[in-house]
């Protein structure tokens, strides 16, 4: 199995319950539009995550 850079999606493990709470998350009222899918808000938050990480908001 080839590992490294590519462009292609990939599949991750989640714990179950952290995807539990994300489907309770999305579905929600005011989230509903803003959110299609779990995939759409796995990467929003770990793009936004990996952002503030670069700025240095987070540590």
């Amino acid at each position: 199995m080839k590992r490294g850079n590519n462009n292609k999606d990939s599949v991750v493990k989640i714990d179950s319950s952290l995807l539990t709470k994300i489907d309770q998350f999305i579905q929600e009222e005011e989230n509903r539009l803003k959110f299609v899918n779990k995939k759409q808000f796995i990467d929003l938050a770990v793009y936004d995550f990996l952002k503030k990480l670069k700025k240095g908001v987070l540590k």
